[in-house]
């Protein structure tokens, strides 16, 4: 992904693209952590139910294809 991606989103539309880039650039032993800050940044902007919403539709996709 590029610079501009990995940068938290001002509108909710870009949350699920912002939320694969940060997990496509972390290594598989920072994941974890990866996901955690993305989530806590991402609670800092948009309601929690957004957030969750979009991190269960993008875990879905990118852990199956781990």
């Amino acid at each position: 992904p590029a610079a501009e991606d990995l940068e938290l989103p001002e509108d909710l539309v870009d949350l699920e693209a912002w939320l694969v880039a940060v997990l496509r650039v972390a290594a598989p032993s920072r994941l974890a952590s990866a996901l955690a800050e993305a989530e806590a940044a991402a609670l800092e902007r948009f309601a929690p139910r957004d957030v969750v919403a979009a991190m269960r539709r993008v875990l879905a996709f990118e852990l199956a294809c781990r």
